[in-house]
C-alpha cells in the first residue's frame, strides 16, 4: 500500500484501519525481502564455495602446469636423444630384418636337429635294447655254465675230501710197505756181501752154492732173484 493511500480522518491524523493494513503490508514485504535475502545469502554461500573449489582447482592446475613445464624442460634433451635413436633404428633396420630371416633359418635348423636327435635317440635305444637282450642271453649261458662247473667242482671237491680222509690210512699202509721193502733191501745187501766174501773159495760144491745163492727167501715173504 502506498503511503499516500492512507486516508485522513475528520479531526486530523490517519485512519487506523489504513495504518494497520499498511503495517501488515510492510511486514509481509519485509518477510518476503528477508526470505529473498536468505535465499540470496545461501546462493552467495554456494557461489563462494564453488569459487573456493575453483580457486583450489586453479591452484592445482597451475601447479600441474608448472610440473609439466619442468618435465618438458627435462625431457627436451631426451627428445633429441629419441630422434637420434630413431635414426639408429632406421639404420639398423636392414640388419634387424636380416637377423629375423637368419633366426627363421636357425629355427628350421634347430627343428631339423631336434628331429635327427630324436631319430638318433630312437635308434640308440633300439641298439641298447638289442645289446641288453644279448647280454641277458650271454649272462644266462654264463650262469648255466657256472652252475654246471660249480656242481662238477663240488663233486670233485667231495671226492678229494674223501681221498684226503683216506690218505692217512693209505700213507700208513705205504709206510708199512716201505719198511718191508727196506728190510728186504737190507737183507739182499747183507746177503750179497756174504756172497762176495765166499766167492774166492774154490769148492767142488760151487755149483750147489751158486744154486743156493741164486734163490733165497725174503724176510717179507717174497722171492727175489739176484
Amino acid at each position: 500500500m502506498d503511503r499516500s493511500a492512507i486516508r485522513s480522518v475528520a479531526f486530523g491524523g490517519f485512519d487506523k484501519e489504513d495504518v494497520a493494513r499498511y503495517i501488515e503490508q510492510l511486514s509481509q514485504e519485509t518477510e518476503k525481502l528477508r526470505e529473498e535475502r536468505d535465499a540470496l545469502q545461501e546462493k552467495a554461500d554456494c557461489l563462494e564455495k564453488e569459487a573456493d573449489e575453483l580457486r583450489t582447482q586453479v591452484q592445482e592446475l597451475t601447479k600441474a602446469r608448472e610440473e609439466l613445464s619442468a618435465e618438458m624442460a627435462r625431457l627436451a634433451p631426451l627428445e633429441k636423444e629419441n630422434a637420434q635413436l630413431k635414426e639408429q633404428v632406421e639404420a639398423l633396420r636392414p640388419d634387424a630384418e636380416a637377423h629375423v630371416m637368419l633366426r627363421g633359418q636357425v629355427g628350421a635348423i634347430e627343428c631339423e636337429a631336434r628331429q635327427r636327435a630324436a631319430e638318433l635317440e630312437e635308434h640308440t635305444a633300439g641298439q641298447m635294447h638289442k645289446a641288453m637282450d644279448l647280454f641277458r642271453q650271454q649272462y644266462q649261458i654264463l650262469m648255466s655254465t657256472f652252475e654246471t662247473a660249480s656242481s662238477h667242482m663240488t663233486a670233485e671237491l667231495r671226492k678229494m675230501e674223501v681221498t684226503l680222509a683216506q690218505l692217512p690210512r693209505t700213507m700208513d699202509q705205504t709206510g708199512v710197505e716201505l719198511d718191508r721193502l727196506a728190510s728186504a733191501l737190507e737183507y739182499i745187501t747183507n746177503k750179497r756181501g756174504e756172497d762176495k766174501r765166499t766167492s774166492g773159495e774154490i769148492d767142488k760144491k760151487t755149483g750147489k752154492k751158486e744154486k743156493d745163492r741164486s734163490t733165497f727167501s725174503c724176510p717179507v715173504h717174497c722171492s727175489i732173484k739176484s
